[in-house]
């Protein structure tokens, strides 16, 4: 065999150990890379439920654990959804039953108002079958949607009481000045008045009268300008907290309802009627069969006699 073809043959097994070579340095990282990527996401989701039943042992809500988590991009909405509603089932229902047992040791009657803010909404059908199911009236706080012409007229057909909550619902602008929230407010008590023929006698603040978008000063202006109007404005003193969060369980919501309602003779709990709160939706039948079962208790809707529950008073 001639020298010159020995060297090619040479030259050619060298070439291809070093292709080798080459394809194993970079093969082998990566698999390593790729390893303990899946053992680090293992031990970092570890640790995130480790720190979040520390949350819980001491106090805190499950949905803050995972809410911080999402923010920092650790943990994904649907894995979210999926964790908090496993530890809601798991947490939430033997606490309800040890709340509901301190109903019946009160005295008295308990008159229970639901209120439902920002509606109507493509939701609002769902819950007024659900009250019509279990005979319930409610109250609906209610905002300007020319979509919803029938919700509106229903909520008056079916004996719910229909109050304001605003036309626009834009705090930015209603709360401007005590003229721009009044010719708001009038402008939905018009349109109420030619959609179902009933001018609404009750209002709700957007925010409550204790936001914190409203200057003080005006929100006194408005309190006058209602108590002139002989128009009663209510707050709430239980909230069901699904304006919390972008996601929070119908488990979760039915709780911080029932362990709430009792501690008071006169209940005004706040909910929302919205197109993205179906667990709101869902724990409504929750709350009611566990309403009912108390003997001294009623649900009833506002009406213009119903004392209220107001956050600010009149200076």
């Amino acid at each position: 065999m001639a020298e010159g073809d020995k060297q090619q043959k040479r030259f050619t097994a060298w070439k291809r150990c070093a292709i080798v070579l080459l394809m194993l340095l970079v093969i082998i990282p990566s698999s390593i890379s790729v390893i303990l990527m899946f053992q680090m996401t293992g031990l970092r989701k570890d640790v995130r439920e480790l720190q979040n039943e520390v949350r819980i042992w001491n106090g805190s809500s499950e949905q803050e654990a995972y809410t911080e988590n999402m923010q920092l991009g650790e943990i994904s909405e649907a894995e979210a959804t999926a964790d908090v509603v496993a530890l809601e089932n798991k947490l939430v229902w033997d606490d309800m039953e040890q709340n509901a047992q301190k109903w019946s040791s009160s005295s008295g009657i308990r008159r229970v108002y639901l209120t439902f803010d920002d509606g109507p909404s493509s939701n609002t059908d769902k819950i007024l079958d659900i009250l019509d199911e279990y005979g319930v009236k409610a109250t609906f706080f209610v905002c300007g949607n020319e979509r919803y012409m029938e919700e509106y007229q229903r909520i008056v057909e079916e004996g719910h009481t229909l109050g304001m909550h605003s036309y626009s619902h834009k705090f930015r602008e209603i709360y401007q000045s005590t003229d721009a929230f009044v010719e708001d407010m009038n402008r939905l008590r018009d349109y109420l008045y030619e959609v179902t023929g009933v001018e609404s006698k009750i209002v709700r603040f957007p925010g409550g009268s204790s936001n914190t978008i409203c200057e003080n000063d005006i929100m006194q202006d408005l309190i006058a300008y209602f108590a002139q109007e002989e128009i009663p404005y209510y707050d709430w003193n239980v909230s069901c907290g699904d304006a919390a969060s972008s996601y929070i369980s119908a488990e979760r919501i039915a709780k911080n309802v029932l362990d709430n309602v009792w501690k008071y003779d006169s209940v005004i709990v706040l909910l929302h009627d919205a197109s993205n709160k179906d667990t709101t939706v869902e724990a409504l039948p929750m709350i009611i069969e566990k309403i009912l079962e108390s003997e001294d208790t009623v649900l009833l809707p506002i009406t213009e006699d119903t004392t209220p529950i107001q956050h600010v008073q009149a200076n």
